[in-house]
């Protein structure tokens, strides 16, 4: 039973979490760089911060959690696995999307190849977080609150979208950045408590391991019908890079960083945190596993934890941790949202309309005799188009409430059906991930590729995802055995790569001017001179990415070791 302390310690932080947001965003948000990308004011630390926040919701601390009571830590590769994602974003897409001055993901897909795969994008990706991303993250959050702490669901929802709203549709990108920041570290502290008390329980992560060994493995059969050493170990060229280096929501607060060292410097701390976050979301569920064996619903493994074992006080600290989640996850969704439906879509329309009504005016003037035209025509549509940036931050803010109601209506209406969240949210990715992924990873890395090619792949990436889960897999007896989303979602990344490169072989190349800049080499690759100058030594980019990298080798050879010549080689295999 949740004492009355916890509620009072939650409910200053909330109210501390929703002043925070509503303080730094004071002035500093007239126009749309400002509110869009917090004026390019945002450290490192800052980044890093929110880019683990902005990652990690209920479905981790339910879902996962859950998964790793059923499984065991093998899902912890969702979090290791962003060593490749995490490099590609430094090393690859970051030095283009920062040198470009982008606002968005889709911007980027126009620069490259053409305004229909930025459209096409940014439509799939609005209605991708508004259904998956906000409104089954909302509905996580319900079902987590009334497991833990009795609170009804709905209440829950609407509460979650009031806090998440109250801030982020006031202050833009640069409220989200620092709430996430405060909401990260009460994150990490409400999980680390429940982790240390658990584990404390069982004697040890070390006593855990020894005493069951069999919820260590990370490698399975590639016939796994859950987790096959194929999908698993090649998830991060799919998932991974749209989740890490496509998605608005997680290079958002990139873009807005104060130099280019701090956004890449920014990615290299959430790396880090990626290296500790298995301790909250993936441990938990195997002490649960210990603790609570035979539990019907496996999503319970986290309430019941803190039902049984996190003292009065505490509770309110661990409930604190995981509404930061919740409330990170929320509004960063929700700010991408609305720049992406602004930017994206409402000012190449409203630039388009601007221009109609420039040539109209022109063609009257002309009609009237040319003494009567207008001597400075040519920058009329760019500079009405360009002159009222309050008019974005308005459009902004009114598209953030839409969203945001939208949203919660469906998690409202999720809340009454029964739906399996991390599976849900799992399942909807592995339909958009594979082409987008491709299309990126190509369109940067190889200058052959064409418009033609990536607008094709888009576009035949869904039909072909529906026939590969629905029919090939089900009716193609020697792929029946392989039968996962993840594999599935492997071979649509390969069909992806090489309709890439077959259709940019048969179609026309693109311009060299049009890609100039573009394209991926080891010089871009590497920091502007001035930047590599003012960061020697202990602040070195690459010291730092090397340290991570070589932790993260260092933990999969243990863990493999464990797997097949220790503790772990005398479980037998399946």
């Amino acid at each position: 039973m949740t004492h009355r302390l916890d509620f009072v310690l939650f409910a200053l932080y909330l109210a501390a979490n929703i002043a925070l947001g509503l303080w730094v965003a004071r002035r500093k948000t007239a126009d749309a760089r400002g509110y869009f990308l917090a004026g390019d004011r945002l450290p490192w630390y800052a980044i890093g911060g929110s880019i683990i926040a902005a990652n990690i919701s209920t479905e981790h601390f339910i879902g996962m959690i859950g998964i790793a009571y059923a499984v065991g830590f093998v899902v912890a590769q969702w979090e290791w696995g962003n060593w490749f994602t995490f490099s590609a974003l430094i090393w690859i897409f970051l030095p283009f999307y920062i040198r470009g001055g982008l606002y968005t993901m889709p911007e980027f897909l126009e620069r490259r190849f053409n305004k229909t795969c930025r459209y096409l994008f940014a439509i799939c990706s609005l209605v991708l977080w508004i259904v998956a991303q906000m409104a089954v993250v909302m509905l996580a959050g319900g079902k987590a609150m009334q497991g833990m702490f009795g609170l009804d669901p709905t209440v829950t929802i609407i509460c979650l979208a009031v806090l998440a709203g109250s801030y982020t549709i006031y202050g833009g990108l640069i409220s989200v950045a620092w709430t996430d920041f405060l909401q990260f570290v009460v994150m990490m502290l409400g999980g680390l408590i429940v982790t240390v008390i658990g584990l404390h329980r069982v004697g040890g992560l070390h006593e855990l391991m020894l005493a069951s060994p069999e919820k260590f493995k990370i490698i399975y059969p590639i016939t796994d019908k859950e987790y096959p050493w194929l999908g698993v170990w090649s998830v991060f060229l799919s998932v991974g890079v749209w989740y890490n280096c496509t998605n608005q929501f997680i290079v958002q607060r990139c873009l807005g960083a104060r130099s280019e060292w701090d956004a890449r410097m920014g990615v290299v701390f959430a790396g880090f945190m990626k290296i500790v976050l298995p301790l909250l979301v993936v441990i938990p569920g195997i002490v649960a596993f210990k603790l609570f064996p035979g539990l019907s619903d496996k999503d319970q493994a986290f309430p019941l934890l803190v039902r049984e074992l996190v003292p009065v006080g505490l509770s309110g600290i661990v409930m604190a941790g995981l509404a930061s989640g919740m409330l990170s996850h929320i509004s960063s969704v929700l700010n991408s949202s609305s720049t992406v439906f602004t930017m994206d879509l409402y000012k190449p329309f409203q630039d388009w309309r601007l221009r109609g009504q420039a040539a109209a005016d022109v063609s009257r003037h002309c009609g009237a005799g040319a003494n009567n035209a207008p001597t400075d025509v040519g920058g009329y549509g760019v500079a009405e188009g360009n002159k009222d940036e309050q008019q974005l931050v308005r459009v902004g803010r009114l598209s953030a409430f839409v969203i945001l109601t939208l949203a919660t209506v469906l998690a409202v209406w999720f809340s009454h059906r029964q739906l399996g969240v991390f599976l849900l949210i799992q399942n909807v990715g592995a339909w958009v991930a594979a082409p987008i992924a491709a299309v990126f990873l190509l369109g940067v890395l190889w200058r052959r590729t064409t418009a033609a090619a990536a607008t094709f792949v888009l576009v035949f990436g869904f039909p072909y995802t529906a026939f590969v889960e629905y029919y090939l897999f089900k009716q193609v007896t020697w792929l029946m055995p392989f039968d996962n989303w993840l594999n599935r979602t492997l071979l649509v990344w390969v069909t992806s790569v090489v309709l890439l490169v077959v259709v940019s072989l048969f179609t026309r190349p693109p311009d060299a001017e049009r890609i100039r800049g573009i394209i991926w080499s080891w010089e871009v690759a590497k920091l502007p001179e001035s930047e590599r100058e003012r960061n020697r030594g202990f602040r070195n980019l690459l010291l730092w990415w090397l340290i991570f990298i070589g932790i993260m080798a260092a933990l999969y050879v243990y863990v493999i070791w464990f797997q097949y010549g220790g503790p772990g080689a005398v479980v037998a295999k399946p």
